[in-house]
């Protein structure tokens, strides 16, 4: 591609740079708008992994040799290391204006205050622990555009990931706007410290002294989960195309030999081979993966390879299966759902969200299609799907259309949950309310829970014993951006508590399998809570400080800080989490502070 790039083009990369870095719903509205896909089979052979960050790390240094040259060709004498965003105090040379004197609106653009100093000075405050406040808090009347209320900052889902680019370029961090603070209802006991953890009275802290690492291989593992009936054994994913599937005993220590069998996923259509989800059956005997290149896999507990399904034009972002096991759900980032036929490896049915002509204000929507970001089963036969137009659907396998429809959301659905004991649909929104269905497949005019006031992102059911008689109580806990995680009692429509410990945006929540606990992450920060009183008990901050090759990595260093998936054994006694410069972390609550945080082997076992 070279010479000057087509605005075609360009979309292309930034495509590309989207799906690449995890932001799955800009990526899918993006594709929709600009009508990237069709470009994929004809640029994607040409094109490496991270090739927008390359070309604008090789433009920056550019303007950087630009900025050491004077008019007449002799060199400028350094002062202090070039950057883009801080040209006026931080400039490389002793006049730091070569580039304006050339006309470069780029440089000139970037010493505007407005366009610099405060966006740069929060991005820096968030991004090295919020020091510029009391008790690890910021300082809101510090910042002239983020106040109290948050007010000038855009909303973000969960924290993505910088990739990095090729021929080992520094990966280049995307900055974020300041987290609003969220006053408690009620004081939080602190220990009085002004930076880490915050630990409550009775609070066990689990520290890095108490982890044990794996293996040397530095590839990310994202994504975990235990398996549904033997609580020994766990799944991994990770950026090299290579799941796995571990033995890990309740006593493993960091002697302990840890067994795995290494489930490979190539051949591969794409450069890009990220395992990016993984779902094991109800019955524990299969395992399911996606990856980046559209396919899914069905292997078995033995890491035996069971059936290949034709690809998805995307990547896979979420696996589900029925209770019975013989249909699989893959949802791709191109906003189709695809029903598989998990004993043959046929395909059943593809799914496509639309909006009916039942809009808001009565105003047609005409059945125009939108892409789903989340689904479950509420039967054997028939699954919900919500979408990032504001809808939520029914369908069936028997039907091509979806049955029934609605648009109550104000905005982009996140997540959609079906709980089995109430027989009630819960759905969660940009729009930060918690929306629940009494009778899904009628799609009857929901209640709305209130009280977040930011984004949902996540909703949890909590388990329950199965009983003949119809629950009394139904509990629902809802993660959002407003650093908050609100416990409600479906039934009565009541928040019963609210869980407010995090400074920043919620990522993932999960109950432990009796019901008695909950899990929230939130910036490599996991917090586990008694859910009957909503009281702290344990607390795991890996960036406070940790060991990698003999060295204590603090806070502040660039890492990955992001939690891509909670995940508790059967058993509850331990919860493992994936995310986080190449680990999944297993934490013991129930025991003294202990972690084992397993790594991939660089080699597979012989």
């Amino acid at each position: 591609m070279a010479g000057s790039l087509t605005s075609d083009q360009v979309n292309y990369l930034i495509w590309r740079y989207l799906q690449e870095s995890g932001f799955k719903d800009s990526a899918i509205t993006f594709q929709q708008e600009s009508h990237t896909a069709g470009s994929d089979d004809v640029l994607r052979p040409t094109i490496r992994p991270g090739a927008l960050i390359h070309l604008i790390q090789r433009g920056l240094q550019y303007l950087e040799c630009a900025a050491l040259v004077n008019k007449d060709g002799s060199r400028k004498k350094a002062v202090e290391p070039f950057s883009f965003f801080h040209v006026e105090d931080e400039g490389v040379g002793e006049e730091n204006g070569h580039a304006d004197e050339d006309g470069d609106e780029l440089m000139g653009a970037s010493k505007s205050p407005t366009a610099t100093s405060t966006t740069t000075q929060t991005n820096y405050s968030r991004k090295h622990g919020r020091d510029d406040g009391i008790n690890g808090l910021s300082n809101a009347g510090a910042n002239p555009t983020g106040g109290a209320s948050g007010g000038g900052g855009t909303s973000h889902k969960r924290r993505k990931k910088a990739v990095s680019g090729p021929d080992g370029d520094t990966p280049m961090t995307d900055g974020f706007p300041e987290t609003p603070v969220t006053v408690a209802e009620e004081p939080r006991v602190t220990n009085g410290c002004s930076v880490g953890v915050q630990v409550e009275e009775g609070t066990v802290e689990i520290t890095a002294e108490d982890s044990v690492i794996l293996g040397q291989e530095d590839k990310n593992i994202s994504i975990c989960a235990w398996n549904p009936i033997h609580s020994n054994v766990l799944a991994t994913a990770s950026q090299d195309s290579i799941a796995r599937i571990w033995n890990v005993p309740i006593d493993a220590t960091s002697s302990t030999a840890i067994q795995n069998k290494v489930i490979l996923h190539d051949p591969s259509r794409s450069l890009n081979r990220d395992v990016t989800a993984i779902r094991w059956s109800p019955g524990g005997d299969l395992i399911a993966t996606g990856s980046y290149d559209g396919q899914t896999r069905i292997w078995t507990t033995d890491g035996l390879l069971r059936h290949t399904l034709p690809p998805h034009h995307g990547p896979v972002i979420a696996l589900k299966w029925n209770k019975s096991a013989d249909t699989l759900l893959s949802l791709s980032c191109d906003g189709k759902i695809i029903a598989w036929d998990a004993l043959t490896g046929d395909m059943r049915r593809s799914f496509e969200q639309t909006m009916e002509d039942q809009g808001k204000g009565g105003q047609a929507r005409g059945g125009q299609a939108e892409a789903a970001t989340d689904m479950d089963w509420i039967s054997e036969r028939q699954f919900a799907i919500c979408g990032n137009g504001g809808s939520v659907g029914i369908y069936d396998l028997d039907h091509d259309s979806l049955l029934n429809a609605d648009t109550s959301h104000s905005g982009e659905v996140n997540c959609v949950v079906w709980d089995e004991c109430s027989e009630r649909l819960a759905s969660g929104g940009e729009g930060g309310d918690v929306l629940i269905w009494e009778k899904p497949a009628k799609i009857l005019q929901p209640f709305k829970l209130q009280g977040h006031t930011e984004a949902v992102v996540s909703l949890c059911w909590q388990p329950i014993a199965s009983s003949p008689q119809p629950p009394t109580k139904r509990v629902l806990a809802s993660a959002s951006n407003d650093c908050q995680v609100r416990l409600w009692e479906v039934l009565s429509k009541t928040c019963i508590n609210i869980l407010n410990s995090h400074d920043d945006p919620v990522e993932k929540i999960s109950f432990s399998p009796s019901g008695t606990r909950l899990a929230s992450s939130a910036n490599s920060k996991v917090i586990i809570w008694n859910a009957e009183t909503g009281a702290r008990t344990h607390v795991y901050d890996y960036l406070k400080g940790r060991r990698k090759n003999g060295k204590i990595i603090t806070p502040g260093t660039e890492t990955d800080a992001e939690i891509g998936e909670i995940s508790w054994d059967e058993s509850g006694a331990r919860v493992a989490i994936g995310g986080g410069e190449a680990k999944v972390h297993v934490l013991m609550p129930t025991s003294p502070s202990a972690i084992l945080s397993l790594q991939q082997q660089q080699q597979p076992p012989k």
